[in-house]
């Protein structure tokens, strides 16, 4: 019999314990499922992965493919619907175990429980491989309410070791599949393992770590970030990998408050992951986990003006434009043009939870989902939202207008509205 080691969110060989507990098998089959769901439209018109991320998908798996080669495997990659493809492939009787890393968002995990329940006489397993903490570490009582509360309840807690890559892996069981073919270069970042460590590794030598704290509120610049969320997302590299290289780093060159950000920012990511695989479905819910219903609907010509950059704000609509044409924006931005959608425009937060997911390269559901929840006041905030003032973060962020001016972020001079809730005409007083 043999193992079928189902991809996620982790296309890497280095660090990769789900891999390493598949390299045990007698023989081994490693699948990609690209879900088709996610190329169509939504009720807010909205995709579940655009240009920008399916491209640095494919680049992704495109290096994995080279990874696993030089280790004896092939990847193969299938498109449809996961709970579809798997239960054909595992009705063959071929497989006796199904290997997966952990989901923790409730549409991930929805599928993988059901077919666990189609097929008791396999032996479904998960690993933890995107986190920094394994499952058993969070069996508390109550998981925690707030960032802050979850950061207590497991200061204790070590980090879960890292693992070397395979030095072989088993044979390979051939599926009738074939991979991707290579997208053209371009100038957002190239995915993959390799990309992603290189640029790790060009992170810490240009010694920007050392004034992250100062320049992560930056709308644009070279070190605004740290740059490994699109690679954390796809799991081109690990959060462990990152951690380890900035623990070298302080040994190295020095520990401050702004290497302690960095770390900071990777508990903000683990803290969203099991805060998804607790709230499930809520996740995605309009009231979110306060179950309260905020006063917000769908105006979809507000929703279309806001996504295009054809707001009354400048800052608003160079920010969404640079969102739609590199498939990246900064962490402050985010915050500044979710708050603007749900507070200056009232329109359901969902309908911007789900437009990133389309257009961010670093898309990662919990995160997404968790942070839009911040915003709205439904989510882990304890302050209940978050609303900026956009004049101010324009005045404070871009004084000199060049943000505004490289993403052509002119204020639209057409009324917000001509169109009512009920899409009737909006009467334009004269002027």
């Amino acid at each position: 019999m043999a193992t079928l080691y189902l991809l996620t969110d982790d296309l890497r060989v280095e660090d990769n314990p789900a891999l390493n507990l598949a390299a045990k098998a007698d023989r081994l089959a490693i699948l990609y499922c690209v879900d088709d769901s996610l190329f169509r439209t939504d009720r807010f018109g909205c995709r579940g992965m655009g240009r920008h991320r399916w491209r640095f998908l494919r680049e992704s798996l495109q290096d994995l493919n080279q990874s696993l080669a030089e280790l004896g495997q092939v990847l193969h990659l299938k498109e449809g619907d996961p709970r579809r493809i798997l239960t054909e492939i595992l009705n063959t009787g071929r497989f006796n175990q199904v290997i997966r890393t952990r989901g923790h968002d409730a549409r991930s995990n929805t599928w993988w429980r059901v077919l666990a329940a189609d097929f008791p006489s396999l032996d479904f397993v998960e690993v933890d491989s995107s986190t920094l903490y394994q499952q058993h570490q969070l069996e508390i009582e109550h998981f925690p309410q707030s960032f802050s509360a979850f950061r207590r309840a497991l200061q204790n807690q070590s980090f879960r070791q890292s693992v070397q890559a395979p030095c072989r892996l088993p044979a390979s069981v051939e599926l009738d599949s074939s991979l991707v073919t290579a997208p053209s270069k371009c100038e957002t970042p190239v995915g993959g393992s390799l990309a992603a460590s290189t640029h790790l590794e060009n992170y810490f030598r240009t010694g920007a770590a050392s004034t992250y704290k100062e320049t992560r509120n930056a709308l644009q610049g070279q070190h605004y970030s740290t740059g490994v969320s699109s690679y954390l997302a796809h799991g081109c590299i690990s959060p462990i990998q990152v951690y380890r290289r900035l623990s070298r780093y302080e040994e190295e060159i020095g520990r401050n408050e702004s290497t302690h950000w960095i770390l900071f920012e990777l508990l903000w990511r683990e803290f969203f992951r099991w805060y998804g695989e607790h709230h499930g479905d809520r996740l995605f819910d309009f009231s979110g986990i306060q179950g309260q219903r905020p006063l917000t609907s769908f105006y979809r010509e507000r929703f279309l003006k806001w996504s295009t950059g054809q707001t009354p704000w400048s800052l608003i609509n160079a920010a969404m434009h640079e969102l739609n044409e590199t498939g990246l924006l900064s962490n402050l931005a985010r915050q500044i043009v979710a708050s603007c959608l749900v507070n200056e425009l009232g329109v359901d937060w969902r309908c911007g939870a789900s437009y990133f997911a389309e257009q961010l390269i670093d898309y990662d559901a919990c995160s997404n989902w968790g942070n839009w929840q911040y915003i709205a006041g439904v989510g882990a905030d304890p302050r209940g939202g978050r609303h900026f003032n956009i004049e101010k973060q324009t005045e404070m962020f871009d004084p000199d207008g060049s943000y505004r001016s490289r993403w052509s972020g002119e204020p639209a001079t057409a009324p917000l509205d001509s169109l009512d809730y009920y899409d009737w005409p909006v009467e334009q007083q004269a002027t």
